[in-house]
């Protein structure tokens, strides 16, 4: 191991100071040459057994000299041992503690900040220290139907799944009730089903079918259909489908699926009783949906008619004549999914609910053993039993030996024993990391599906929301108790429960617990993303909230924006008065090897769009071999960018790192400038459509009810936080349920002088506080939106808009668009003494016209790829500026409009333009490195990808670093004009050097270099080293027998794929220009 001086210790956020002192001179330099706290970072992973001292050592010196900031280490598990690799370590033994703490000791020597995943594998929070008692809990039940006037004797089965003895079953409570009309516990099978596709439908309609039906998308002109007809008129109550993820994975949040039920009466119409569309589910929704009905009397047929956007997968469809919560699955918190509120309120015979008063608890009438000996009242009635389970979810992908149940999120006894079991154990005073190794805790995805119980469940309900939950139990299991909106009312009450424990016993004691050993703390996405849970709240205990982006983008599955929400995070952070938004970055599921930083560059700029501020790369896989065949693996599978030192392209990470912390600079310095702020609503419902159309021009962020009612005031007429973000507008577009509190707060607000845009509430979020309530929440509907319900109102200080868009709000307001003029995106950000805007060129394109800005002040340029910056080609109008841009695929700047007191010089704008160009020949020496089965050299008359060239099979596959030397001649060097080498089009990456002086290194669009400084009248000498990405040699190492292979991957491309471009393409120019 080296014995290099210990560099200081990375801090793991700028200070408050920093990002908040008024603009000036320093964030000159600071731009230019960033600080190490906004450099990236990146995922380390152990992977199995495969460990190595020295392999560490020499990944993390990599990793320093790449300009990356600190890692996140995890241990997971793909495979058996790699080639070279021995002894294996075993995951937490005392080797294993022996390489975790060699592992610190070289972050600290190198300066890298040191945080770990808080348990093995990357999901969730878990380890073999949990017991069952204190794992994941989940309610089960079990129905029994019985006829009553007489003693009941019979033993009530056991709740499944329970069998097993890790399953720990404990009993809850039983409960009888009078069965409603229509609820045989078993559904409708048709006599005669009649459809326009070609699938047989019966076992779906039993709910036996073994594979799933495939239909093909349609149209709602021309949709898929069945029709069901049975021998007598039925009542249809409730529909029930497959989960919306089985429809379709990739379009799990963007299903694009629209049923229609119809009734079709004697005279051979129809009559619609259901037209609704599936809401948004979540990539682990395994439950099914169901939809409530209107009844129809007389009806012996049924339509049901679906269109699909997309191809679908149904294994079941199942009609019922009893009443069902309309999506009790989600608002009962069993999966996350949108509220679908077309369903809410159908018209059905009260009959066919359960009344309150009715229900039953006879615990007391069973036995130990199970044996029921109850005296039932006259009557059919129905029986649960009611118990809970340890889930079954364990963490992972984990070693075996780190391997073990998920830990309980309700009860703080899970969180200490999970943080006790792993980070405290290493952490603490006596652990291998004693003395501040560790420097931070993250948690990573939420992967272990949902959890519905925890043994103090019935206290902690009554805590939160003030009445007894035991008889409103049956409502989770879809039943409706009363009616349908007051089950609605008591399940978001469940929902606010669960919220309050996982927030608070989960995340906040795992973040207590973390910071009592002098930890910093980041949360990834997980309530409100995967479960169901506020969609902001907990991030308040995390240091840095955490998001993640895959690429390549696209409109479906990991890709698309709704997949994996970035918005949602970065108001948190915003909310909550974090600095920094942090991304699990470039992760990627269709691993190719032939990754290219103009792309990582786009995706990493859309997505700072969105709200990231700064890069945690997926991932850096530690390589144990030494020596070893490049490149090595990538998370041993087909996953994530691989940011290895064995890349062809590793030493330009520099280049790459610095345009990121230039970015993060920027990105996280002063404040956001939003609009409007998007209020969430009251009812813990999934986060809204993120491709949702909104004005433009206009930006917005979300707001969650702890955020309104504890961190909101009204200052000068703006919305404020207390860190002083402000907002124009309070937005309520989803509001049909709310709190009294929350109105309350609101009102308090507009008196203050805010402005609320938003329609008033039809009833209350909750079943607390009885009459009080209800008296509370109407009058304060009345003193915000008054009897008039559209157009301007005046309260207090502050205004109500109502009965009109938010686009016709801001304009009624006269707040103008904030940037106008072209599909460039940007984001807008603001200190004293300066606004700025980072904007990028929208995806797939560049941007080439003129951006309207409403700022003003000295307009200049920060280019974040160079880190210099220049006058804007710009003019002044008012209040706006506009500014002339001309960027590339993936281009990006940073417009910076300075005020008086922030300038150190005024400099005004001079275009350059082009007043000559010299052509560089194509006659190209090209020289590559020996050992690859290529020439030496070879003379090039004309340029073309490498896979081209007269060259063997083995050199068509060449891939790494080539060198390209030509020759060209300056007659005279004109003083003012720029010289500017084009090398037009390169694949990938390329360092230019004049006259054996290298002076720079292009890794994308655009391949442009200034020369000025570096060439001399006569003749001149340019070499270009380009460098490729492995894929090429990967795929030639692929039809090779193993000991033949130059090359070592797990997962790389098949010997049949096609080879790609690679090299210089040009053409090759130097365009002379002159300032105008």
């Amino acid at each position: 191991m080296s014995t290099n001086a210990q560099l200081p210790k990375v801090p793991f956020l700028p200070s408050q100071q920093e990002l908040d002192r008024p603009f000036g001179k320093y964030d000159e330099a600071s731009f230019q040459n960033p600080s190490k706290v906004y450099h990236p970072e990146t995922w380390f992973h152990y992977i199995g057994g495969n460990v190595s001292k020295e392999g560490i050592t020499r990944d993390l010196e990599a990793i320093a000299k790449a300009g990356i900031s600190g890692i996140q280490l995890f241990h997971g598990q793909f495979g058996g041992p790699w080639p070279g690799v021995e002894p294996q370590i075993t995951s937490l033994s005392a080797n294993w503690d022996d390489a975790v703490r060699h592992t610190a000791l070289e972050c600290r020597r190198l300066g890298l900040r040191f945080s770990m995943n808080n348990c093995p594998g990357w999901a969730t929070s878990g380890g073999p220290w949990i017991t069952p008692a204190n794992a994941m809990r989940n309610l089960i039940w079990n129905r029994t139907d019985v006829v009553g006037g007489k003693l009941i004797n019979q033993a009530l089965p056991l709740p499944e799944p329970s069998s097993e003895q890790w399953r720990d079953y404990k009993d809850i409570t039983v409960l009888a009730f009078p069965t409603p009309a229509g609820d045989t516990g078993k559904p409708l099978i048709p006599q005669l089903i009649n459809t326009n596709t070609s699938f047989k439908w019966d076992p779906y309609f039993a709910g036996t079918a073994k594979e799933a039906i495939h239909l093909s998308p349609a149209t709602p002109d021309k949709p898929n259909w069945v029709e069901v007809s049975f021998p007598n008129a039925v009542t249809l109550r409730s529909v029930e489908f497959s989960s919306v993820r089985a429809f379709n994975h990739g379009q799990s949040y963007e299903p694009g699926v629209t049923i229609t039920i119809q009734g079709v009466l004697a005279n051979g119409k129809t009559k619609d009783i259901l037209r609704a569309e599936m809401p948004q589910a979540n990539w682990q929704d395994d439950r099914t949906i169901t939809f409530a009905c209107s009844e129809l009397a007389g009806v012996k047929k049924y339509r049901i008619s679906i269109s699909n956007k997309y191809d679908m997968a149904l294994t079941s469809l199942r009609l019922f004549s009893a009443a069902r919560k309309n999506s009790w699955e989600s608002e009962a918190a069993w999966t996350l999914r949108s509220i679908e509120r077309v369903g809410q309120n159908p018209k059905q015979s009260p009959e066919a609910f359960i009344k309150p008063g009715q229900i039953l608890d006879i615990s007391d009438k069973m036995a130990t053993d199970g044996k029921l000996n109850w005296l039932a009242p006259k009557g059919n009635w129905t029986i649960l039993r009611l118990g809970h389970v340890n889930s079954g979810k364990q963490n992972g992908p984990a070693p075996a030996e780190g391997t073990g149940w998920e830990a309980n999120k309700f009860a703080k006894s899970g969180a200490e024993a999970h943080f006790a079991g792993y980070i405290g154990r290493l952490s603490g005073s006596n652990g291998p990391l004693a003395g501040g190794l560790l420097n931070g805790m993250l948690i990573d995805s939420w992967e272990c599906h949902t959890q519905s119980w925890t043994p103090a469940m019935e206290q902690e309900f009554k805590r939160v929301s003030s009445y007894q939950l035991r008889k409103w139990l049956p409502a989770l299991f879809g039943y409706v108790i009363k009616d349908q909106e007051t089950t609605a009312r008591f399940l978001t009450d469940w929902r606010k429960t669960l919220n309050d424990l996982l927030v608070n016993n989960y995340y906040g004691r795992m973040a207590s617990l973390a910071k009592g050993n002098g930890l910093s703390v980041a949360y990834e996405t997980g309530p409100g993303d995967v479960v169901p849970a506020d969609i902001m709240e907990y991030f308040k205990f995390a240091d840095i909230p955490m998001c993640e982006f895959w690429q390549p983008m696209t409109d479906g599955f990991v890709g698309s924006i709704n997949f994996k929400p970035i918005k949602p995070t970065a108001s948190a952070a915003r909310m909550y008065g974090k600095p920094r938004v942090a991304a699990e970055s470039f992760t990627n599921m269709s691993l190719s090897w032939d990754e290219h930083f103009d792309m990582l560059k786009e995706v990493a700029n859309i997505n700072s769009i969105q709200g990231v501020s700064h890069f945690v790369f997926h991932t850096y896989t530690h390589n144990p071999q030494t020596p070893f065949l490049p490149p090595g693996s990538s998370f041993g599978a087909g996953i994530g960018t691989p940011f290895l030192r064995g890349q062809t392209w590793w030493k330009y990470m520099p280049e790459f790192t610095d345009y990121l912390s230039r970015c993060t600079y920027l990105l996280e310095r002063g404040k956001p400038v939003s609009d409007v702020l998007w209020y969430l609503g009251d009812e813990i419902n999934h986060k809204p459509n993120q491709n949702a159309p909104f004005p433009e021009g206009f930006k917005y962020d979300y707001c969650n009810p702890d955020v309104l009612l504890n961190r909101l005031k009204t200052q000068n007429g703006m919305i404020v936080t207390p860190e002083g973000i402000q907002y124009r507008v309070l937005w309520l577009p989803d509001v049909p349920h709310m709190l009294p509190q929350t109105l309350e707060k609101i009102l308090l607000l507009l008196r203050n002088g805010a402005t609320i845009v938003g329609e008033a509430p039809v009833g209350l979020a909750t079943l607390s506080g009885g009459d009080v309530a209800t008296q509370r929440f109407n009058a304060a509907v009345k003193s915000i939106w008054g009897e008039s319900r559209k157009g301007l109102r005046k309260v207090g200080k502050g205004y109500v808009v109502s009965g009109l868009t938010i686009e016709q709000a801001l304009a009624t307001l006269k707040i103008k668009p904030d940037v106008t003029g072209g599909d460039a995106l940007w984001a807008h950000r603001r200190t004293n003494g300066a606004d700025w805007y980072f904007v990028t060129a929208p995806k797939g394109k560049g941007f080439t016209g003129e951006l309207s800005f409403r700022a003003s002040g000295q307009v200049e340029l920060w280019d974040p790829v160079t880190g210099k910056s220049s006058a804007a080609e710009s003019r002044q109008n008012g209040e706006r500026t506009t500014v002339k841009l001309d960027l590339a695929k993936g281009g990006s700047c940073f417009i910076v409009f300075r005020q008086k007191e922030s300038l150190n010089a005024a400099t005004a704008f001079k275009a350059n333009t082009v007043v000559g160009t010299i052509p560089i020949s194509d006659s190209w020496k090209l020289t590559f490195p020996a050992g690859w089965g290529v020439p030496e050299a070879v003379e090039l008359t004309a340029l073309k990808p490498w896979k081209d060239l007269d060259i063997s099979a083995e050199g068509k596959a060449f891939s790494g670093t080539a060198t390209y030397t030509n020759t060209f001649n300056i007659d005279r060097i004109e003083p003012g004009q720029e010289y500017i080498l084009d090398l037009g089009k390169v694949d990938m990456a390329a360092s230019v050097t004049i006259n054996g002086q290298q002076i720079g290194k292009l890794w994308a669009p655009p391949y442009r270099i200034d020369l000025k400084d570096f060439i001399k009248p006569g003749k001149n000498t340019v070499s270009v080293e380009v460098t490729s990405t492995w894929f090429n040699r990967l795929v030639f190492d692929a039809g090779q027998p193993e000991d033949k292979r130059k090359t070592w991957t797990i997962s790389g491309p098949g010997k049949d794929e096609p080879l790609r471009v690679s090299g210089l393409l040009g053409p090759v120019k130097i365009d002379l220009q002159k300032e105008e």
